[in-house]
């Protein structure tokens, strides 16, 4: 993206759509993907093939056709900005031609008036009259919208250095410990993916259920890291087992607040910590389809990252505690 608008005024406008185009499907901007690619599709064409095309760059291919989807907003914006009038019949048409039709034209134009010889075209030159805005326009639309998904990127970019911190002490502990959880996870969650993308509709209660079960898991095994299985019971008679490990966080998060309880940081760590543990461990869905799914997972997995760095961050505060002591 800062390629793009670095290299904006020196590269041709079509090379600067085309990456705008690229930006836009990757983030999921459907209206501007599709929006930008018709000012590189070529006219005429099989109008189902130039269909397939586009949805291609949509995000949600589901609502395609829909009249108030991002497709038909693009689709709509378009032919606004492409409508002219002839001036001998006053009919109303389309520019359909791509810009880099429109550019080779125009650079053809410089280059005639340029030799000193006539201009004479043989064919109706009334759409001309219209190249010049239709340039403008794009140019203008193309770099307002790289520069505000620069934007967004830099504001992105802090949301994840804060969470990829969580998230860098989350894999370390699991690569040398359970590294087999992180790539079941991952394997479920590729799974999901892609049903989402290819059948949006198709119910995969099975994957989900998948996914969920191992983030209970990675939640175990964070809680086995910081509290492991205890043989006696705690002071307040419950199990410490392997299986209660929702017992053994609890008495974690006791034994936190009992060694740091003038640490003001701690305190807010810990408000509403189990919780949101038992939350997320306790999470179930059934005959959900692949789109929902896929978000489900999406947040069932933001969740036990959180859950997790918060875990360790604690631990860590408390063997911080232990050296000092």
């Amino acid at each position: 993206m800062r390629q793009a608008l670095d290299d904006f005024d020196d590269k041709p406008l079509d090379v600067s759509v085309r990456r705008a185009v690229r930006i836009a499907n990757l983030i999921g901007d459907t209206k501007h993907a599709i929006r930008l690619s018709l000012e590189l599709r070529p006219a005429g064409g099989d109008r189902q093939s130039n269909g397939e095309a586009s949805r291609m760059l949509m995000a949600d291919p589901s609502t395609w056709g829909s009249a108030t989807g991002p497709a038909e907003q693009a689709f709509t914006q378009y032919m606004t900005d492409r409508k002219f009038t002839k001036a001998d019949t006053g009919e109303e048409l389309v520019e359909p031609h791509s810009l880099t039709e429109i550019e080779f034209w125009d650079q053809e134009l410089r280059e005639i008036k340029e030799s000193g010889d006539r201009v004479d075209y043989k064919f109706d030159l009334a759409s001309r009259e219209l190249t010049g805005r239709i340039v403008a326009r794009t140019r203008h639309l193309t770099f307002a919208l790289l520069c505000s998904w620069e934007r967004r990127f830099g504001y992105t970019s802090i949301n994840e250095s804060i969470f990829g911190g969580y998230r860098a002490k989350v894999d370390k502990l699991l690569a040398d410990g359970v590294p087999e959880l992180l790539q079941q996870f991952n394997a479920v969650y590729r799974r999901l993916q892609e049903a989402a993308e290819i059948s949006p509709d198709r119910d995969v209660a099975e994957e989900l259920s998948q996914a969920i079960t191992t983030c209970r898991r990675i939640l175990k095994a964070v809680v086995d890291h910081v509290l492991p299985p205890q043989d006696q019971p705690s002071a307040t008679g419950h199990l410490l087992d392997d299986a209660r490990h929702r017992n053994r966080l609890f008495e974690f998060t006791k034994q936190a607040i009992e060694s740091k309880s003038n640490n003001k940081l701690t305190d807010v760590m810990i408000t509403g910590f189990y919780e949101r543990f038992v939350a997320v461990d306790t999470m179930t869905n059934k005959a959900v389809h692949a789109a929902m799914a896929f978000e489900t997972a999406n947040l069932c997995a933001l969740n036990t990252y959180i859950i997790c760095g918060e875990i360790i961050s604690l631990y860590a505060l408390q063997s911080d505690a232990s050296d000092v002591g």
